[in-house]
């Protein structure tokens, strides 16, 4: 009772609330940070996307700090969250979308696409599956358009961690196939193909861009991309999930930062590569693939800022995550599209034969007349 009666006088005190009042307002600061940090070039600091990767986090706590306030009667700091919650609306929806799956439009068609880094076929769920999952899951889902990133080559011998039958399948599944067989890209359709556009930067290739003759003769033009990742080993992803001593955390912790700080500028760059391509580009258009970044990051607004917008947060709600190896829970797959074309669903799959998880997006278009 004594200890209780202690810890009630602590919190009651004045001093105890200036010094949370004064940690309550770094935190809400932080958060006002780590929205906005991808409006700050990566080419002055990466510090401001460093701090958007940690946007969730810093809202989770605004938001338990926030309410404490309010039940403890203090309406002047759980006030000034409301306000910091106001005033980053717009990243906050770019994170946490507030819409949901939309209803097709009369005279439409739809079609769907399935995009997804497959990890150059491994299987980290089952490694000792004696099938091909990463194949039969992409069969069993049967989308129109698949994007494929980490898929070096689509031959039998590029392929030979998978079964002769299953890659069958999938080679009679979608005729029509494009893709730089030299790194990892791969576009697969059941409809035509052609290329319009290849961008390369840094000496290797980044983007495959096609065009897809959908039934009914509209033609969509579809980007699949892999942008450079932090290059993080397995040691340094592995910080919050495996054990060891605090200064060897605090070494790699050092050099996870180092590295994001490098690998920021070269991700922005590059996603301006991509950009540019499209700038003359009249038909429709989807950008889907591994973007290694987070949602209101730099390299996000890059393509919003464009005019692009964004098929996961105009027919979902609430977050979501495609990378999820050692507590790296980050939605780094994203979809963009702009002009006469319109997201209905994008549904994230739980399959978790690579280390990103698939998304497969349905989308209307107007048939041409």
């Amino acid at each position: 009772m004594f200890l209780i009666s202690s810890i009630v006088k602590m919190v009651a005190s004045p001093i105890f609330r200036l010094v949370a009042s004064v940690i309550t307002i770094i935190i809400y600061l932080v958060t006002v940070l780590s929205c906005y940090g991808g409006l700050i070039p990566p080419t002055w600091s990466a510090w401001g996307s460093v701090l958007t990767i940690g946007m969730p986090v810093m809202l989770t706590l605004s938001a338990v700090a926030c309410v404490v306030w309010f039940v403890r009667g203090h309406w002047f700091m759980g006030g000034l969250g409301v306000l910091m919650f106001l005033l980053c609306i717009n990243p906050i929806k770019m994170w946490f979308p507030m819409n949901g799956t939309q209803k097709q439009s009369p005279g439409t068609r739809t079609f769907t696409l399935l995009q997804w880094n497959i990890l150059h076929g491994d299987d980290l769920g089952r490694p000792d599956y004696a099938g091909s999952r990463t194949m039969e899951e992409i069969l069993r889902v049967d989308a129109d358009i698949v994007c494929l990133q980490e898929c070096t080559g689509f031959t039998q011998k590029s392929l030979r961690k998978y079964s002769k039958a299953t890659v069958d399948s999938v080679l009679a599944r979608y005729p029509y196939q494009l893709g730089e067989g030299s790194y990892d890209l791969r576009i697969l359709s059941k409809y035509p193909l052609r290329h319009i556009y290849f961008g390369s930067v840094f000496n290797y290739r980044l983007a495959d861009y096609v065009a897809v003759t959908l039934p009914g003769g509209t033609q969509v033009a579809v980007a699949d991309i892999h942008l450079p990742s932090f290059a993080l080993n397995e040691e340094e992803k592995g910080i919050f999930s495996k054990r060891g001593t605090a200064a060897r955390k605090e070494d790699m912790a050092h050099r996870i930062v180092g590295k994001l700080k490098h690998a920021i500028p070269l991700r922005a760059t590059a996603a301006e590569k991509v950009r540019d391509g499209f700038k003359e580009l009249a038909m429709p258009l989807i950008i889907v693939g591994d973007f290694n970044d987070v949602p209101a990051s730099w390299t996000y607004r890059v393509f919003t800022r464009a005019g692009f917008r964004d098929a996961y947060c105009e027919t979902n709600f609430l977050p979501t995550y495609t990378f999820y190896p050692n507590l790296f829970y980050f939605h780094l797959d994203q979809i963009f599209y702009r002009g006469d074309i319109a997201p209905l669903s994008v549904k994230r799959l739980d399959i978790r034969t690579s280390d990103h998880l698939p998304l497969l997006s349905t989308f209307e278009y107007h048939p041409r007349r």
